[in-house]
């Protein structure tokens, strides 16, 4: 009889928080359903390995018009249901710089930003040619459950002597990108998938 009395006289007290606790929830539900959830589910670098082959032993001097490129295939899906972005990886190169630190070789950064736009022309006449740039932008941006599969560009010009350290190392650099998501946080991953250009199937 006592409990029935305490469930009367607090039912609505009781209701009251049951509904209060119902609304935090739901609430905490939509937030993880609307927060952007983007993931790199798949890389895989394409290294230039043909210039070690051409390049290597050449002067600095004799590399000053060459130009040398990576591609990078990479999948990127957002898993959640909230529109999002992260950027397009940069591409990291360590290379070793000869030096050890207690007998853990040291290796030398090269950071390489993603191609992300190029300039396209049409001619119009022998005197006038117009050109445009075309942009890709520096970042996927996905909706809830999208998907990016892309080919990223890596372009090194205009460096001959960054181009020259390249190709006489290329067969002991390491490959990592880093990336910044939604949140801002920055993030560096190795790249397990390295495939040789001269091997890749196009």
């Amino acid at each position: 009889m006592e409990n029935n009395t305490f469930l009367q006289a607090n039912l609505w007290g009781i209701i009251g928080t049951v509904s209060g606790l119902t609304g935090v929830i739901i609430s905490w539900l939509t937030f993880k359903y609307n927060t952007p959830g983007i993931e790199i589910e798949k890389m895989r670098l394409i290294i230039p390995d043909w210039a070690g082959r051409d390049w290597k032993g050449k002067s600095i001097k004799d590399l000053e018009s060459n130009v040398l490129e990576f591609k990078m295939e990479i999948i990127v899906r957002n898993k959640s249901g909230g529109a999002g972005s992260i950027d397009k990886p940069t591409l990291l190169l360590n290379i070793p710089d000869g030096k050890k630190l207690l007998l853990i070789p040291k290796f030398r950064t090269i950071r390489i930003s993603p191609v992300t736009q190029h300039q396209e022309y049409q001619k119009e006449s022998d005197n006038i040619t117009k050109f445009w740039t075309v942009r890709h932008g520096k970042a996927f941006n996905l909706g809830a459950g999208e998907k990016s599969d892309e080919e990223l560009e890596y372009e090194i010009y205009r460096n001959p002597q960054l181009i020259h350290e390249i190709v006489e190392n290329l067969e002991n650099i390491k490959y990592l990108v880093e990336f910044r998501d939604n949140k801002g946080k920055r993030h560096e991953r190795q790249i397990e998938q390295v495939s040789k250009e001269s091997e890749v199937e196009r």
